[in-house]
């Protein structure tokens, strides 16, 4: 966190500057973070607009959940980012459908900006800007067709990203709308300081404003808050200030964190906010209310007749004027509101109250009359006299069936009379009462089954396409990557509800873009053993034509050979080749094995090692044999793992930090070992290692690789390099640590000729590939997606490559390969 960054708000109501701007978090790593996270700082700007009643303490509250959000999500940036917008859209949603029947709502617009380093993300929900100033150059982004239009008014999230280079001296503007006067300026903005800038635009124009300036300077990764913006002196003062008598005699004076508050009713536009109390710091901006509690309007009456304090004020565009000050309660009517039966406000309803506050204005000493309810809407008539239909059809329909039921089943008796005296009208009306709601709920249930869910898909469907349309014309692989990822998610929220071949076309356009901006290649798998076999698996062994597996619950090794006709596999019944006892050894639970050459003195196609370095040589239809390994100087401590290069048997005793070198001879090893380190010795977290020449590569337990190199002429001069650095050339993962997050388990050389590094990620069933020196990714390979050649989810405990370019998972209990490997 080498970059400092200064918050300088620009906030005005009416004229009024405010010394704090509401909804504008910043944000450091808290402790707990997932590890992911711990790098990132993030600056969150929330703007609400609507007409619900919210208090200071949930507005705050709001913001502080949204940044929780995001430091709890694991995974890339724009995933967190997508998880603190998908939990404020969530909460908005739940408040709007609570107070829809009050005609009340809100609206949420949502900035966030995560910086990494000197790269900032940034995600944009609602129609907002961010326009961000470099040393040569400026960036405006603002892209409301695709970032939607807000928060908590529908299910999906409409989310946009961007991606800038942050550098010392660079600054950016956040804003929820720029005011007129501002475009020409912003358009080449080369001010001397952050200061200068906020000054320079808040005398450009006396509009509202609703913005934060941030600069970044040299550092050490703090956070700084700049209170107030610099006072505008006008040359003519219409009207004096309300008097100090009148602002004590107001009712119910209380803090912002307490008092309920009501957003303005006008969607477009910010709500005013009360100034806040001072209990801040440089991390955390309080918010405070975002508008005024609607109060009595007799209780000021006596005050307005005399005077109109307020009456130079300048306006807002597009709201109603006030009758005082921001800080002081005003007296309002509270407007009624329409509500569509989806529970969207009637948008009618902004006029009506624009006209009232300017009769309230013009003649403040008349006592309003009782609010007269206004004639519905439009849309509201035709839903009542649609509903009112309905109702009318069914009780018709309930007349009539009723009517012939109760005609038809009095034949069903013997006789006529029978059926009036055993069929009473109350049990006939109580059958009807249970069967025509059933009747109605079917009915209703097959219509949204056939319609709603296709409109739904339609939406998501609809979605997926404008992202595709996007990821098309962007250049930049992060951003493509971004695009390609909403169009599969969109995707898959689609085939919730239906499963076409447009949908399947989509994804299968979308993943092949993305595993090409991604390095990866899809290799279609196949089960080998045609019923599971069981096994929990912690080593396998291939060659041509044998695969061996090591049972990781008892230590046993098993053989699988090519079953009849070819297709796949099945295990060798008469192979032996588990702990027991062996002439005049006992060889304990096998902790790996090797497959080995072909000639050997011992004829032998499978060696296991124990924990103690007994050898079991296993071949099947032969009697497994055992042969200790000569003990080194220093004593075995546990032995974890061995491999083979050039006939040398190489031995990992991890525990004491040791690898021993045994000179073979015939794949026999009977004279004492060499140590392989000099002065430096490697961490006891080695949990596989490889070898090659004089180069030993080893896989540490939280996924970093080190080497160290071995001379012949003086051991002691042997050097290791550690951490061994992994280089990502795949530019789309800029915003993403892949190698951090991957979980490697396993290493292994790739089939000659190619000597290439293969690792294994079990999380993902993915093999990453590096090359042997630079190691540097050269590509991936994953399952292939769908229902043919893939994988079932789980993580993978095995990995194996044989001779012939054949790649085995042990995913489950099961064995899959993939033939002709890259």
């Amino acid at each position: 966190m080498a970059l400092d960054l200064t918050l300088a708000p620009l906030y005005r109501i009416n004229g009024q500057e405010l010394p704090s701007l509401p909804g504008l978090l910043a944000l450091t790593p808290p402790p707990g973070a997932a590890r992911v996270r711990s790098q990132d700082r993030l600056v969150a700007y929330l703007l609400l607009t609507g007409n619900a009643v919210f208090s200071a303490s949930e507005y705050m509250q709001l913001a502080q959940d949204a940044g929780n959000a995001f430091y709890q999500t694991s995974g890339s940036l724009t995933n967190a980012l997508r998880a603190a917008t998908e939990y404020v859209n969530k909460t908005l949603l739940d408040r709007n459908m609570s107070t829809s029947g009050r005609g009340q709502y809100t609206n949420g617009w949502l900035t966030l900006a995560a910086l990494r380093d000197s790269q900032c993300t940034v995600s944009i929900s609602g129609p907002m800007h961010v326009y961000w100033f470099g040393q040569d150059e400026a960036r405006h982004i603002h892209e409301p067709g695709t970032s939607g239009k807000g928060l908590g008014i529908g299910q999906s999230t409409n989310v946009y990203y961007a991606q800038v280079s942050l550098n010392a001296g660079d600054r950016m503007l956040l804003a929820g709308r720029i005011p007129s006067a501002w475009e020409s300026t912003l358009e080449d903005s080369h001010p001397s300081s952050v200061d200068a800038m906020r000054r320079r635009l808040s005398t450009l124009t006396r509009d509202d404003l609703n913005s934060v300036l941030i600069q970044a300077t040299d550092g050490a990764g703090g956070l700084h808050l700049l209170k107030g913006i610099p006072e505008i002196k006008e040359e003519k003062q219409e009207e004096a200030p309300p008097p100090p008598s009148l602002i004590s005699k107001l009712p119910h004076r209380q803090e912002a964190e307490s008092t309920p508050v009501q957003v303005d009713s006008i969607p477009e536009e910010p709500a005013p906010v009360p100034e806040e109390t001072e209990n801040q710091t440089a991390h955390y901006l309080q918010p405070s209310a975002y508008a005024i509690p609607p109060q009595k309007e007799e209780s000021f009456a006596q005050e307005q007749t005399q005077s109109n304090p307020l009456a130079g004020l300048p306006r807002t565009h597009g709201t109603a004027p006030r009758e005082f000050p921001a800080s002081i309660p005003r007296v309002q009517s509270k407007p009624q509101i329409d509500v569509s039966a989806a529970g969207t406000p009637n948008e009618e309803a902004a006029p009506e109250m624009e006209e009232t506050a300017e009769e309230n204005i013009a003649e403040p000493q008349k006592v309003e009359e009782p609010a007269v309810p206004r004639e519905p809407s439009v849309r509201t008539r035709q839903t009542a006299k649609v509903l009112a239909s309905g109702i009318q059809a069914t009780r018709r329909m309930s007349e009539t069936f009723g009517q012939k039921l109760r005609n038809f089943l009095p034949r069903l008796l013997p006789n006529a009379e029978a059926a009036d005296s055993s069929v009473p009208s109350t049990t006939l009306m109580g059958f009807m009462a249970v069967l025509i709601p059933l009747i109605v709920v079917t009915i209703m249930f097959v219509v949204y089954w056939r319609y709603g869910r296709s409109e739904q898909y339609d939406t998501y469907l609809r979605q997926a396409e404008q992202s595709k349309a996007q990821a098309v014309t962007l250049t930049n692989p992060v951003e493509q990557r971004v695009a390609w990822e909403n169009v599969l998610l969109n995707v898959d929220k689609a085939e919730t509800h239906r499963e076409t071949s447009e949908a399947i076309t989509l994804r299968r356009e979308a993943e092949q873009n993305l595993d090409q901006l991604l390095g990866i290649t899809r290799l279609q798998f196949n089960a080998a053993f045609s019923s599971k076999p069981n096994i929990d698996v912690s080593r396998m062994a291939a060659s041509e034509t044998e695969l061996f597996l090591l049972n990781a619950d008892n230590g046993e090794a098993l053989r699988a050979f090519s079953a009849t006709g070819g297709r796949g596999l099945q295990l060798d019944t008469t192979f032996n080749c588990r702990p027991g006892v062996y002439g005049n050894y006992t060889v304990g639970a096998l902790v790996d094995i090797l497959a080995l050459p072909g000639l050997n003195a011992i004829n032998a196609t499978m060696l296991g090692i124990d924990a103690n370095g007994n050898l079991l040589y296993c071949a099947p239809g032969m009697v497994a044999q055992a042969i200790p390994l000569p003990t080194p100087d220093t004593n075995w401590g546990r032995v974890t793992g061995f491999t083979l290069d050039n006939g040398n048997l190489y031995v990992l005793d991890a525990p004491a930090r040791a690898v021993w070198v045994y000179n073979g001879k015939d794949g026999t090893f009977v004279d004492r070992p060499y140590f392989f380190f000099g002065k430096q010795t490697p961490t006891q977290d080695v949990i596989d290692f490889i070898i090659s020449g004089d180069e030993l590569y080893m896989l540490h337990g939280d996924g970093h690789l080190s080497i160290c190199s071995y001379t012949t002429v003086e051991s002691s001069t042997s050097q290791c390099q550690d951490p061994l650095p992994l280089v990502n050339p795949f530019s789309a993962y800029q915003d993403i640590d892949l190698f951090g997050t991957a979980h490697f388990t396993q290493m292994f050389f790739a089939a000659l000729p190619d000597q290439s590094i293969l690792l294994l990620d079990a999380d993902t069933q993915g093999v990453m590939r590096f090359s042997p020196r630079s190691l540097e990714l050269q590509n991936q390979f994953r399952p292939a997606t769908g229902a043919s050649g893939s994988i079932p989810s789980g993580p993978a405990g095995a990995m194996a490559v044989s001779p012939n370019h054949v790649l085995y998972l042990a995913v489950d209990g099961q064995i899959y390969f993939a033939t002709n490997m890259p």
